[in-house]
C-alpha cells in the first residue's frame, strides 16, 4: 500500500498505517482506502485516542464481550458508532457527523430538521 494506483488522476492503493495520536494521519478525516491502527493498553486510553480529534464522522468497536463495546460505545464522540460491523443502517437511520465532521443529519427523520425552523406562536 501507499503507492499511487496506475490510473489518471489522484488514487493510492489501499494502505495500512501504523501510527500515533501525534501524527497529522490520526489527525486528519482521510475519504479513502486508508486504514490507521494505533496501539493502546487499555479501555481509557483507546476512548482517549478515538475522541482526540477535532473530527467524528463514524467510529466503530469490535470485540467479544458485548456489555465492554456498548459501554465504550457510549464513551465515542461521534455522529455514528458500530459495533461488530461497519456502515450497517438503512434509510430511516440518520447520518452525519460532530465536530468538523459536519453539521445536520442526512437520512431518516433527522434529516427533515434541517430544512424547517421551529416557532412558537
Amino acid at each position: 500500500g501507499g503507492k499511487a494506483a496506475d490510473l489518471e488522476g489522484y488514487f493510492v492503493l489501499p494502505t495500512i498505517i501504523e501510527a500515533t495520536a501525534d501524527m497529522s494521519i490520526a489527525q486528519e478525516e482521510v475519504f479513502g482506502p486508508v486504514m490507521v491502527i494505533m496501539p493502546f493498553d487499555d479501555e481509557d486510553q483507546a476512548v482517549a485516542i478515538a475522541n482526540g480529534t477535532d473530527f467524528g464522522l463514524v467510529a466503530g468497536v469490535f470485540g467479544e464481550n458485548l456489555n465492554q463495546t456498548l459501554r465504550v460505545a457510549n464513551r465515542l464522540i461521534a455522529g455514528q458508532v458500530f459495533i461488530n460491523e461497519w456502515f450497517a443502517g438503512g434509510i430511516e437511520t440518520p447520518f452525519g457527523g460532530v465536530g468538523l465532521s459536519g453539521f445536520g443529519r442526512e437520512k431518516g427523520q433527522e434529516a427533515i430538521y434541517s430544512y424547517v425552523q421551529t416557532r412558537n406562536i
